[in-house]
């Protein structure tokens, strides 16, 4: 007892912590506290702009039918995922205007409505950002400045206001860096992803991807994620798209398919989203 003593003695005169004695911080735990506890610059967002948009925007705004179709893609995602403990979900799309950026905001939003859960999105199509304008988040940094140059990570970090469990590493398009799926695959990306769940392991993590069939950005990026989800629009992705789609997607973790822009009614809902339960397309 007495060493214990003279032990805890020392770290109290060395003004040490002595959880930090007991148990030394890890490089990435020191990492993290420098990083300011991942907490990004507030932003207020514009309700009107949002419902414009079709994004959720909170009650009395946003259409009710809608935000339930959202939570029960919400429910169906999780039930999917918790039997395997991902938590970093990317969401793709056979082609461009699908709808996949539009999925991955009101996916994320409707995730930190779930109690308290913490959410990250992160705008991975580096090739056409479009969250940070939906949202009309005005940055200077998007997630492009992090992974080729030195800018502090935190800097790139968006906190709205009025959703305090949402933290957004937007993109920003940038006319002067070539994007190619290397910068996807570098160790900045990966840290980018990880850093998140290291932090919090229960923080959902939900990566707006490129479109699958433009290029390998989609595999490339799909390494550091534990499963897809994947839009599909109504009148807009044919059968060959699919087909090349589940090829191209068969060694990854496919939890579903979202059929966007539905004109399929029901008596309950509006045909908004239909929501496949398979990783069959």
């Amino acid at each position: 007892m007495d060493h214990i003593s003279k032990a805890l003695e020392k770290a109290s005169s060395e003004q040490q912590s002595v959880r930090n004695w007991v148990k030394p911080a890890s490089g990435s735990e020191k990492k993290l506290r420098h990083e300011s506890d991942l907490v990004g610059s507030e932003v207020s967002l514009d309700a009107l702009l949002l419902q414009r948009n079709h994004i959720l925007s909170g009650p009395g705004t946003e259409d009710p039918t809608i935000a339930d179709k959202y939570r029960l893609l919400r429910t169906r995602a999780l039930q999917l995922m918790k039997p395997h403990s991902w938590t970093t979900l990317g969401i793709t799309s056979a082609g461009p205007e699908a709808g996949k950026s539009l999925t991955a905001m009101n996916l994320a939003i409707t995730m930190t409505r779930n109690s308290t859960q913490q959410v990250v999105l992160i705008d991975a199509d580096l090739r056409k950002p479009s969250i940070a304008k939906d949202m009309g988040l005005d940055i200077q940094y998007g997630l492009i400045d992090y992974l080729t140059t030195d800018i502090s990570f935190t800097d790139v970090l968006v906190s709205p206001v009025e959703i305090p469990n949402l933290t957004i590493l937007p993109g920003r398009r940038d006319e002067n860096s070539k994007v190619s799926p290397e910068i996807l695959n570098s160790e900045k990306m990966r840290n980018a992803v990880e850093t998140f769940t290291n932090h919090d392991p229960s923080t959902l993590v939900i990566v707006d991807l490129p479109p699958v069939l433009i290029g390998d950005d989609v595999i490339v990026q799909a390494s550091h994620l534990q499963c897809i989800l994947l839009v599909v629009e109504e009148g807009g992705t044919d059968a060959d798209e699919l087909l090349q789609c589940a090829e191209l997607l068969s060694e990854l973790n496919l939890i579903g398919t979202v059929l966007n822009k539905s004109t399929e009614k029901t008596r309950t809902f509006e045909g908004y989203y239909q929501i496949g339960s398979d990783s069959q397309v």
